[in-house]
């Protein structure tokens, strides 16, 4: 139906309308934590959902991966592409994950189905979740030196879970036949039928009250309305061409392959432009990621710049024009190129992207947030009731903003995620976790500092067990400073084995045997730093040795801040006298340099 016009809108019902389907999406939420299976669903809500169109466009979303939410909305359309609308119908129930369809890796299933009022199609409720296993060559997907889509799992392409309301056995005894853990992704496969459901039944009581032609006529204002916010918040901004990019540590499987994503945003008046070219050709190992994914994540990198508060929806998703390179490349591969690590791409994009606008939005940007890493420790070996799979994203630290310091324990790429409660893990896997705690020594400095890494170790206690971890940009490090902050400290993973030696990794492990005792120490990269740490207000860093998030070495080395021991025990006076001198010295030999 098309928009109203703006004299036959009525504001208020367009704000009930909007609102109702937010609240049908956190809802659906609130659904899929509360029946899943898996901890890196219910506890660390590695999931996205969303109420979309009968078109695919996406109406709404509640708090959850940003990327998974942005590829919703691209997987309807890939579905309803191959059944056409006349082939889709009320009780069907579908599943996708393939990378060339969604986006992200075979890892992230997407489990979808039409909401249908008055016998037509309205609307499609579904949500992405990271399942605990999908087959492949390795235990809990995220295969790290895969060299083509065929090892990384299996792959589904809107296959029918649900014909018309009955389950397809089929298709679900051949799910179950090829993981590693059936009985946790089979429950998580259910988890994620049942929140589709929920968010049907709440769209069909808001059609039943409004009319479905109204509902669908409202949200087109709705979505109209933030696409012209959008633009005016661009055409506020200096024309201009934004240069960035990064590079990788390596491919993965080859170490002269160091691949590179260049990213050049064009702004001119209200329009933005984001071209990939010059970014390396499509890789051999498994860091490559799908248009529909890269999409989503110049949608969120531009939505924390232009409208970091706003509810989302499709007008969000195709503000930008994307150009992309020529031949196939990271960015727009093609089958059967490997995509499973897809995950550094889309943390390089949204890091360098926003620190990019630092030249036309001064006051919006922030320094750079580490790159993801994300631990493994399984076991797929003897006895079937023995298996498990054990896997998180383990959060690190955020950039520093002008006026504040960077978050700790946060990942803004993956939105809402958390680290799995210490008991929550020793409950269910095999594993103790000795120590989990913030490490300092990553921040970058800066007069506000960068956020702080996690230090996590994780005590292997069954026999069998492997570890795998995924890190990338320990080389060059995405978590820059802005304006002579420092650049937040990589990732870095030790290895203390049974007898007591210490083996250091700094980039990727694949499903390494490991010891009954032996530790994984889990080490996450730190925040950019914002502005010359000399400029950190001195009593600041004197609260920050008190609460040690530095020490008083570094106060004096980095900070240029004198301190003497204050009157009550652990505390820390300023010494203006010889601090005014520290910061005279570093000021001349600036100068000097």
């Amino acid at each position: 139906m098309p928009e109203m016009s703006e004299q036959d809108v009525d504001i208020v019902k367009a704000e009930i309308t909007r609102n109702a389907l937010q609240s049908a999406a956190v809802e659906m939420n609130t659904t899929l934590v509360r029946s899943a299976y898996n901890p890196l669903i219910f506890d660390v809500k590695d999931f996205g959902v969303g109420v979309m169109s009968a078109d695919g466009d996406l109406w709404a979303d509640a708090p959850g991966l940003p990327v998974f939410t942005g590829v919703l909305p691209a997987s309807v359309k890939s579905g309803l592409a191959k059944w056409g609308r006349d082939g889709i119908h009320d009780g069907d129930v579908f599943v996708v994950n393939s990378p060339y369809l969604n986006g992200t890796h075979i890892s992230d299933t997407a489990v979808y189905m039409p909401v249908f009022h008055g016998g037509r199609l309205v609307a499609f409720t579904g949500s992405m979740a990271h399942w605990a296993d999908v087959g492949g060559m390795s235990p809990g997907g995220w295969t790290v030196n895969s060299t083509e889509i065929y090892q990384e799992g299996i792959a589904f392409t809107h296959q029918r879970l649900l014909r018309r309301g009955e389950v397809n056995e089929d298709v679900f005894d051949l799910i179950a036949e090829n993981m590693r853990v059936p009985q946790t992704v089979m429950g998580d496969l259910w988890a994620q039928i049942a929140t589709a459901r929920t968010g049907a039944e709440r769209v069909q009581q808001l059609c039943d009250r409004y009319g479905a032609d109204e509902v669908e006529a409202l949200m087109a204002h709705v979505i109209a309305s933030t696409e012209r916010a959008l633009r005016r918040e661009v055409a506020a901004m200096p024309d201009g061409v934004l240069e960035t990019g990064f590079r990788f540590d390596f491919s993965g499987v080859d170490r002269e392959e160091v691949p590179v994503v260049r990213i050049r945003t064009t702004i001119t008046g209200d329009r933005v432009e984001v071209s990939f070219e010059g970014t390396s050709k499509q890789s051999s190992g498994p860091i490559n990621a799908g248009e529909q994914a890269v999409r989503a994540t110049v949608a969120e990198a531009l939505k924390g710049v232009l409208d970091p508060l706003g509810t989302a929806n499709q007008a969000h998703l195709e503000l930008a024009d994307i150009v992309w390179p020529s031949t196939p490349s990271l960015v727009n591969p093609v089958k059967p190129a490997p995509c499973d690590s897809y995950g550094y791409l889309m943390t390089g994009v949204i890091e360098t992207m926003q620190q990019s606008f630092a030249e036309v939005a001064p006051d919006r940007v922030r320094a750079g947030g580490y790159q993801m890493v994300s631990t493994y420790v399984m076991s797929t070996r003897g006895d079937a009731e023995d298996a498990y799979v054990f896997a998180e994203p383990v959060q690190g630290g955020h950039g520093a903003f002008p006026g504040r310091d960077g978050a700790c324990m946060m990942f803004v790429t993956d939105g809402d995620c958390s680290n799995t409660p210490v008991e929550v893990l020793e409950l269910r896997f095999p594993v103790r976790c000795d120590a989990f705690a913030l490490e300092t020594a990553h921040s970058g400095a800066g007069e506000f500092r960068g956020g702080a890494g996690v230090r996590r170790d994780l005590r292997v206690l069954q026999t069998g067990s492997m570890t795998k971890t995924a890190s990338e940009s320990t080389v060059d490090p995405i978590a820059l400073g802005v304006r002579g902050g420092l650049t937040g400290a990589p990732t870095h993973v030790e290895l203390v084995h049974p007898d007591g030696t210490l083996e250091r990794v700094d980039e990727r492990i694949v499903d390494r045997p490991v010891a009954v005792g032996t530790v994984v120490r889990q080490r996450t990269g730190g925040g950019g730093g914002f502005g010359s740490p000399t400029a950190r207000d001195p009593h600041r860093v004197a609260c920050d040795v008190r609460d040690e998030r530095i020490t008083l070495e570094q106060a004096a080395d980095l900070y240029r801040v004198a301190l003497v021991p204050g009157t009550l025990p652990g505390t820390w006076d300023v010494d203006d006298e010889a601090t005014a001198a520290l910061r005279s010295s570093a000021r001349e030999h600036s100068a000097g340099a």
